[in-house]
Order: structure tokens, then C-alpha cells, then sequence
């Protein structure tokens, strides 16, 4: 499909930060809506097969049934996107686009994928998981006149996806995921979702029925839907294929933010092997701006040719010893988070994400479903002469002075030692800010050869819970990345530790990473 026949057919916070934001727009919406040279050679075996002569038509009713006992697959997708990045000044005080960005991206995922069922299911049923191996997952992002390469790394290319709930769920076994890699993964559909497009009772040449918002939720990877208009038409049957049309619109939601999404596909559907072997769709995607993720207004099309294998090809014989019924691993689902500039990198919960990184400081977010829980300013710090290191009194006393009249109580002061040799200084603080419960989480890392790094968390009291040990993630997986980093010279604690309340017209301040 081009992006004409999509035209037609739908009638047709500072500098850094913002180029922080701008960055991760790149990739997310890459995986969200949309690589390299072997596009042009790959699209030449992902075109729609040969329409069928009139005469080989099937005039009877049949049943476009699955066969669900194939559990193997191998897929390749394209994608391709152009559009708009709708960047705000801040997220946190006004969802209002700023700043209007120019997008093209391409991308390529080739891969095999093996249904997993719970041990108990029936073959044919809900497919909770899939395993997959990755040949090829790269892209190429244009934004605002920039380009950027994301490319999966062989050392996550065994996968297990869980589909139990949404978005789907992809995780290495082996090394953590960096936010490049997940957001190069988030494709707009699921290949295991494909055949639930299909009519339920028999069909002939031009039946119409329309496809409910379950099924639709799970071929767009929607944390929700709360409108859908889609129907499909059978075009052609005959005694080896049969081929669908789609074109409707799904409102709905990914996780948290709103979305529209108007769609046009087309899908073959193989009756002699039981498979939707060929899917195509243009979309025309209209995402609100998130607290972490950019707005967009984007028009892609996807292409994605689906064959079932006898046998794997580069994935093990026998499935990963993994129970899909149980809980992820939460170690398997961390995402590796870095600062060039401050010269850091730890392993964290998903829901932290990397914001901003500009000369000497840097700062990470912590969201759910579209909801800023906490926020961690980092800063670097001068460097101390080697073999010397600051001491828990001396950070007692930094943080009681640079919070003065907001502290009402140091909570814990504690000293450790992580797993990465670095000494780790640890102040939690209660307080208030114009009435609102604060607490913060202050920690001091250094090492023998007197690098510093200063890491506050803040976040209203409420959000404790949520929070959970997030600190204590950070204290055992922060390593300091380049020893030749210059330093800054001495900097106080981070400026959240200083807050003030701001709104913006009668919007609300959410969490304590709002007020600033």
C-alpha cells in the first residue's frame, strides 16, 4: 500500500530536554507507527499475491477456519511513517504542542515466533506468550532533518513475549533491554493477532461483518479501546485463499494516553494451511502528548508476510523451560538507562525513563499509566583526591541545610557498598512543600579514584508505595561509564530537593516530580 491509497482511502522543556524528547520520539514512534537497505530487496516477496481469476471463485459458503495446530512461525514486517512530532515545553505543566517536528522512519523485523500455551490449554487456545527469535530488527528515523539508526543486538535476540496483558509485554531472558531496543520493538500490530481479523461463520464473495474491539485491541497493542468502528468485506474465495478488506476507526489508549487510529487493510488468508499468510495496513494515527512520550500525527503502512515453519531455524528445538502462567521475572523486565553526559548508567523498572541529559546533570522520570510517580535529578559532582570519600554526617548536614525550613524529619541515613564496588550514601528526608507531603531520597555514589555522582529522588507521599525500592535499584546497579568525564566542580543537591509549586491555568500538580 502507498500513502496515496492511504490519503484516499481515509478521505484523506529546555533545549536539552527537548532534545532529549525529540530523541526518544524517534525511536518510540518508529516502533509505535513504522530500515535498512534491505527494505527495496524485502519488499519484493512481501507484495499482496496475484488476485485470483474469477473463474477459480468459490461460490458456496465456506468457513475461514485456523489451523490451530500450527504453533510456528516466521515473520517479516515493514514498516514505513511520515508525519508530525508534537512536542511540548513541559509535559508535566501543559500537554500543549510547542513545537511541530517532521518525522520519516522506516523499519524491518524478521523473525521466528513459537505460540506458548499454558500446559493445561487446549490447542487453539488464547495464545498467552509467544518465543521469538530475532534474524533482524533495525530501523532508520529522520526526525527534523536528523537521522538515526536503532539496531537489536544479537545478545537479546531470543525473546519471550507475554500477551497476558496490554501492550504486549517483550522481554529478554539473557541482558536487560535498553529503551532504544523497546522502543525500536513496539510494532503497531501483532502477528499473533492477525487471524482474529477473520469472519466466525461462513462467508461468500461480498459478506460484510464487523470486527468487535477485543480482536481490534490486540492487532493494535491498545492498553485500551473505548470506540471501534471496524468492518471487513470478503473480496475473493477460492479453493487455496481467501482475501479480506478492513477500513474502520479505533479510539482508544496506550498505557494512558489517548489515541486515534483509522485504518485500511488487507489480508490473504491461506485455506489450504489454516494461516493468514499476508497482512497489510495503512494507518492514520493520532496520539495525544504523555507525560514521557511525545504527541504525533502519523500516517504508516505496514506490511507483514506470515509462513508457518516445520521446524525452527536459528530458535532452540524445545521451548525455554518457562511457565507462562507465572509472573515475568522483575529482573527480566529492567531496562538499562545511561547518561552520556553526567557518565552513568544503571538498570531500573520500566517505568523509569530516561528525560533529560545536558552537561553535568541529567534526570529520570518515573511513570505509569501516564501518571509522573517520582522523578531522580542527577548530578556530578567535583571530584574528590583519591583514596578519599564524603562521609554520612557530611551528607546529613548538605541536605538539612539545602532543605532548611521544608524538612521536617531525616528519616534514615545509612551507608553500603554495591555489588559494582562504589560507595553508596543514602539520606531519606520527610517534608513539605506548601502543604504537600514530600519525601526525598538522597544518595551520594563515589568511587576510590574520587568520581562523585549526587542522586535525588522526589515524590509526594502517596506515591511511596509505588515507588517501592527504586533506590535500592539504583544503589545496586549504578556504574559509572567513562572515567574521563571531566567534573563540574561542587554542585548541591539536585534543584527538586528545592521545590516550588507551579501549575499552569487550573491544571492540577499530579505528584511531587510536578512541582518544581
Amino acid at each position: 500500500m502507498s500513502r496515496q491509497i492511504l490519503s484516499n482511502a481515509l478521505a484523506r522543556e529546555t533545549t536539552a530536554s527537548r532534545r532529549k524528547f525529540l530523541g526518544m520520539a524517534s525511536v518510540l514512534i518508529a516502533g509505535t507507527a513504522v530500515s535498512a537497505s534491505s527494505v527495496s530487496v524485502a519488499m519484493a516477496h512481501a507484495e499482496e499475491p496475484a488476485a485470483a481469476q474469477t473463474a477459480n471463485e468459490v461460490s458456496e459458503p465456506v468457513t475461514l477456519a485456523v489451523d490451530a495446530t500450527s504453533q510456528l512461525f516466521r515473520v517479516r514486517m515493514e514498516l514505513d511513517v511520515e508525519g508530525n512530532v508534537n512536542i511540548p515545553a513541559n509535559s508535566l505543566v501543559s500537554r500543549k504542542k510547542a513545537m511541530v517536528v517532521p518525522l520519516k522512519s522506516e523499519a524491518v523485523f524478521d523473525y521466528e515466533e513459537r505460540y506458548r500455551l499454558p500446559s493445561d490449554a487446549e490447542i487453539g487456545s488464547f495464545v498467552t506468550a509467544t518465543e521469538r527469535f530475532y534474524h533482524e530488527a533495525a530501523s532508520i528515523n529522520e526526525l527534523n532533518g536528523l537521522k538515526r539508526h536503532s539496531k537489536l543486538r544479537s545478545a537479546v535476540a531470543h525473546m519471550m513475549l507475554r500477551r497476558d496483558t496490554l501492550p504486549e509485554v517483550l522481554y529478554s531472558t539473557t541482558e536487560s533491554l535498553t529503551n532504544d531496543e523497546l522502543g525500536l520493538l513496539r510494532v503497531p500490530v501483532s502477528s499473533v493477532a492477525v487471524d482474529g481479523m477473520l469472519p466466525s461463520d461462513a462467508v461468500v464473495v461480498g459478506d460484510q461483518y464487523v470486527i468487535d474491539s477485543e480482536p481490534m485491541r490486540y492487532l493494535l497493542n491498545l492498553s485500551s479501546v473505548e470506540q471501534s468502528e471496524v468492518k471487513a468485506e470478503v473480496v475473493s474465495v477460492t479453493a487455496s485463499d481467501a482475501r479480506i478488506q478492513i477500513r474502520g476507526n479505533v479510539d482508544g489508549s496506550v498505557e494512558g494516553v489517548p489515541t486515534k487510529i483509522r485504518v485500511v487493510g488487507k489480508m490473504t488468508f491461506d485455506r489450504k494451511a489454516g494461516v493468514t499468510t499476508w497482512f497489510a495496513m495503512a494507518v492514520h494515527e493520532t496520539r495525544e502528548i504523555g507525560i514521557a512520550v511525545p504527541g504525533f500525527d502519523v500516517a504508516a503502512t505496514i506490511k507483514m508476510v506470515r509462513q508457518p515453519l516445520a521446524k525452527p531455524i536459528k530458535m532452540s528445538a524445545e521451548p525455554l523451560p518457562t511457565d507462562v502462567t507465572a509472573a515475568v521475572d522483575p529482573t527480566h523486565l529492567l531496562v538499562e538507562l545511561q547518561s552520556d553526559q553526567v557518565g552513568i548508567s544503571t538498570r531500573m523498572d520500566r517505568r523509569w525513563r530516561m528525560m533529560t541529559d545536558s552537561r553535568g546533570v541529567a534526570m529520570m522520570r518515573m511513570i505509569e499509566n501516564d501518571r509522573s510517580i517520582a522523578q531522580c535529578d542527577f548530578r556530578r559532582l567535583s571530584k574528590l583526591a583519591e583514596g578519599k570519600q564524603w562521609t554520612i554526617a557530611a551528607l546529613q548536614e548538605d541536605v538539612k541545610k539545602t532543605l532548611g525550613e521544608q524538612l521536617v524529619q531525616l528519616e534514615l541515613a545509612n551507608e553500603t557498598v554495591s555489588d559494582e564496588g562504589l560507595s553508596v550514601l543514602t539520606v531519606i528526608a520527610r517534608g513539605a512543600v506548601q502543604e504537600v507531603p514530600i519525601r526525598w531520597i538522597i544518595q551520594h555514589f563515589s568511587d576510590d579514584s574520587g568520581r562523585r555522582v549526587l542522586a535525588t529522588f522526589t515524590m509526594e507521599g502517596d506515591s511511596v508505595d509505588a515507588f517501592g525500592g527504586s533506590h535500592v535499584q539504583l544503589s545496586e546497579t549504578l556504574r559509572f561509564r567513562d572515567p574521563n568525564v571531566a567534573a563540574e566542580g561542587h554542585v548541591e543537591i539536585a534543584t527538586s530537593a528545592k521545590i516550588q509549586t507551579r501549575r499552569d491555568g487550573d491544571q492540577p500538580v499530579s505528584s511531587a516530580s510536578d512541582v518544581r
